[in-house]
């Protein structure tokens, strides 16, 4: 019995092809900061100053606390514990809509799993993804301590990890025929930033209009936010519906992404 797309294709990348989506995305670390005096230091070096800066800002320059007795670090953690994942999903998205097209040679020969290069996409965010995530539990340890709930974010990482897949699979295909989308992409991905509780705390939501409570709740990166934040900085399922939502639309965009890339797969070569 053959496998569907979606599992067809994880398969391909995951195991078949796993040791070929690292070294691409080894490969891709290092030609993206190829020439410059710290190589792919840089990899390292440039999540930090972002969370930085707006950690700098939102919680210590305007503080918004997290709750009456919490002091700024716990909202540098609630910032960080949002402002990591989406970060490594924005750097996937921003990239994705040019990867076939930059990749013109591999795309057009016919034995090359042309599904490798949405996965080196996704393979090569990790880097900055883990450095990310590990100053976000160091400042979510040094203000709220270990939380037995950061035993689910293995589940988390999982469920962003197929969503990223699916994206960067959706985006990549329709890239080939919209040269303009990741512009589009970079547009939306700014906005978004402001419209997710990333840097939007719980106290500065409470005070906004209801129209705009509505506007974040339909997005769905605000399941993502919230559910990280419930494991890493509360403790405790404070938006269980984003629990329900969050994996529901992780595997949407999986399973969506990879059809789409799967039907329009022979005819993406032609359109290159």
């Amino acid at each position: 019995m053959q496998a569907s797309p979606p599992i067809a294709i994880l398969r391909s990348v995951a195991l078949r092809h796993r040791e070929l989506v690292l070294e691409l995305a080894r490969r891709e670390i290092a030609e993206r900061y190829a020439g410059s005096a710290l190589g792919a230091l840089w990899a390292v070096l440039t999540p930090l100053v972002t969370m930085a800066v707006y950690v700098g800002l939102f919680a210590f320059v305007f503080p918004v606390r997290f709750g009456d007795d919490s002091s700024p670090w716990t909202g540098a953690a609630l910032i960080l514990s949002g402002l990591v994942p989406w970060l490594a999903f924005v750097d996937v998205a921003t990239r994705a809509p040019s990867i076939f097209v930059s990749q013109r040679a591999l795309v057009r020969q016919v034995v090359f799993p042309i599904e490798v290069l949405p996965a080196r996409a996704v393979a090569s965010s990790l880097v900055t993804w883990a450095v990310g995530t590990v100053v976000a539990l160091g400042v979510a340890f040094a203000a709220v301590g270990v939380k037995p709930s950061w035993a689910l974010l293995p589940v988390l990482w999982a469920l962003q990890l197929l969503a990223m897949f699916g994206a960067a699979c959706f985006l990549a295909t329709l890239g080939a025929w919209m040269r303009d989308l990741r512009e589009v992409v970079s547009i939306l991905s700014n906005i978004g930033l402001y419209i997710a509780p990333i840097l939007l705390l719980p106290a500065t939501i409470a005070i906004l209009p209801r129209a705009a409570h509505w506007v974040i709740a339909a997005n769905p990166f605000s399941h993502m936010v919230w559910c990280y934040h419930d494991a890493v900085v509360a403790g405790r399922f404070e938006h269980p519906e984003s629990w329900i939502a969050f994996p529901i639309t992780a595997l949407a965009a999986f399973v969506g992404g990879t059809v789409v890339f799967a039907r329009a797969r022979a005819n993406i070569a032609e359109v290159l």
